[in-house]
């Protein structure tokens, strides 16, 4: 009977939510998420002395938690185990949280691979209908939450919600991914607001999360010049080789720098995906953060994408440097670019510009760049901190038309 009824009760609970599209991503930690969720349910307004949160540990510095509520791997295994008969489960994150005494209140979010997430669902789903049965005839008020519980997923996460207004929380989950409000950086409510210099910029601090040294691409380069690769190793020679693969498609000799700037943009943020191993406890590769992840396998995090557009630039003759800084007010390290035409600096991310929008003008569709040769000001604007005293000034409102 238990059975049947797991299988109605997937049916009902198994809601849509954002599904599993590649691109439907999220920034932030699963304790981030929890939180979003947490302060969108009535319950939250009873007092946080109420709530016990289970986090894991891998993720503190990310997190707002007490000491107490952080677990190490073995603990929060032992915790998944006993909350939900989750044994064996490969898992990237985990944030719990747990009303104390008679209430069936609970929010949970796990971040999984995409094979494990119907044993997640499925164990969800188990753990709704033991916590109604524990309920009933004790407390119909707390049986008809757990009966009224809901499973979802979105990107690599599924949740669990047990709550007055689940409708309200799954919301505040959704808007974590995608296009959503808190898809990136940190709601307000979680931090204070950083400090800002008299110009309104936030003051910059490097996170220290990601290792952002720069590549040294002299040999590569030279290389190119000479059209002698013999005495590069295997990795600089196969990033050559796409990266002459990439001329020969999109540069000709008769083009200006913008438009060859242009081209190799559009490339780039066209051909190239993030590598999403990045969010995963084991992080990606340092390939990824070099021309090698980007131009080679095709895929890259921020570094990586502004160390392979840098090279190109280099190639084409372009000046250009990479930026190395932060993004969602410090949290992350982020890098981008500034480009050099007709004697003024440019800024450009093509990281955050990898999807673009669509605009029409004079009939005749084109891809619309939202940080595509803009100046210091906008990215200050748009969530982006670096080294303000010690890099050049993009300040020319033209795009570097010629």
């Amino acid at each position: 009977m238990k059975r049947t009824l797991s299988l109605l009760l997937a049916l009902m609970l198994l809601l849509p939510g954002c599904g599993k599209k590649q691109d439907e991503t999220t920034t932030q930690p699963c304790e981030v998420i929890a939180r979003v969720m947490w302060v969108s349910a009535p319950e939250a307004s009873e007092g946080s002395d109420l709530f016990r949160w289970y986090l894991y540990d891998g993720m503190r510095h990310q997190g707002f938690g007490q000491e107490e509520e952080y677990h190490s791997d073995e603990e929060m295994n032992a915790l998944l185990s006993d909350f939900y008969g989750l044994e064996d489960l490969k898992w990237f994150d985990a944030a719990i949280v747990r009303m104390e005494g008679v209430r069936a209140f609970e929010l949970a979010v796990l971040s999984v691979p995409e094979e494990a997430q119907d044993t997640v669902v499925k164990a969800f789903q188990e753990y709704l209908l033991d916590r109604q049965g524990a309920f009933t005839g004790y407390e119909p008020e707390q049986a008809a939450l757990a009966k009224d519980g809901r499973v979802i997923t979105c990107g690599q996460e599924v949740a669990l919600i047990v709550c007055e207004n689940a409708k309200n929380v799954r919301e505040a989950f959704e808007a974590c991914y995608g296009d959503g409000r808190l898809a990136q950086g940190v709601p307000d409510f979680l931090r204070p607001e950083p400090e800002k210099r008299p110009d309104g910029r936030y003051v910059y601090s490097d996170p220290g999360k990601d290792d952002m040294t720069l590549f040294d691409n002299t040999a590569i380069l030279a290389a190119w010049e000479s059209g002698d690769s013999s005495s590069l190793s295997r990795e600089d020679k196969a990033v050559l080789e796409a990266a002459k693969q990439v001329f020969e498609e999109c540069v000709t000799p008769e083009m200006s720098d913008y438009h060859k700037e242009y081209a190799l943009y559009t490339w780039l943020t066209g051909n190239v995906t993030y590598d999403q191993s990045h969010y995963e406890k084991k992080g990606a590769p340092r390939t990824s953060y070099e021309p090698y992840g980007p131009l080679v396998e095709g895929k890259g995090v921020c570094l990586g994408f502004a160390e392979a557009f840098r090279l190109l630039m280099d190639m084409a003759g372009i000046e250009c440097i990479t930026v190395t800084g932060a993004g969602f007010q410090n949290r992350e390290n982020h890098a981008w670019n500034m480009v050099k035409l007709n004697g003024e600096w440019y800024c450009a991310d093509p990281t955050w510009d990898l999807n673009p929008g669509i605009a029409t003008r004079d009939g005749e569709t084109f891809i619309q760049y939202s940080y595509f040769n803009v100046t210091s000001q906008y990215l200050a604007d748009t969530d982006h901190q670096w080294d303000y005293d010690n890099t050049p000034e993009a300040t020319a409102e033209d795009g570097g038309l010629p």
